[in-house]
């Protein structure tokens, strides 16, 4: 059975994941451990760290070849997390290199942390008009949706999938963050396999 982890920062260097290779290979053996066999790399696409689609598919490539080297079966696909304000400044063709898995068609939105993007609808309707469909990451986490999950009703009306980060449901982000994912999950707004 293949059991997929969407969103990881699992490359060497290139954002808030870890610094080294042999930081990379620790994670990637902890993540064959828990059963994972598919990981996306999905660096941050954002103004603090400016990653580049070709240098995520450059660095998932070297990184297959250290996986190789150290005969730990796991798959690493490319992609990345990009946020709502780095958006405009990628065409395209720059989306389809930074789509979940470089498949072209689905793209990993960051959801701030604090507010809520008034202009997320308008942002849906202009991706799905482009071709490209919406997982958003991490919703649970923002302020505005532990106060209101049901906010997420609409977003997930208009085809958006929604991302939640496994150690939000264990309670590592706060009860609150907790209690918003578990909320999505009832309430089906959520995706679950």
């Amino acid at each position: 059975m293949a059991v997929f982890d969407l969103h990881c920062h699992l490359l060497p260097g290139i954002d808030d994941g870890p610094d080294t290779l042999a930081g990379s290979l620790a994670m990637a053996r902890a993540a064959v451990g828990d059963g994972i066999t598919t990981v996306t790399c999905t660096p941050h696409m954002i103004r603090q760290y400016p990653t580049a689609p070709e240098d995520v598919h450059r660095a998932v490539d070297e990184f297959r070849d250290a996986l190789r080297e150290e005969d730990i079966p796991l798959r690493v696909l490319p992609g990345g997390e990009i946020s709502l304000e780095w958006l405009p400044r990628m065409s395209d063709d720059d989306l389809r290199a930074a789509s979940l898995g470089g498949t072209g068609r689905w793209l990993l939105l960051e959801v701030p942390f604090q507010g809520w993007p008034i202009q997320l609808p308008r942002v849906l309707d202009g991706l799905e008009l482009r071709g490209f469909g919406v997982v958003l990451a991490h919703p649970e986490r923002n302020a505005s949706v532990q106060t209101a999950p049901d906010r997420m009703r609409d977003i997930v009306g208009r085809g958006a999938l929604v991302q939640l980060t496994a150690s939000s449901l264990t309670g590592d982000h706060g009860a609150r963050a907790k209690a918003a994912g578990e909320a999505l999950l009832r309430n089906g707004m959520a995706s679950t396999g």
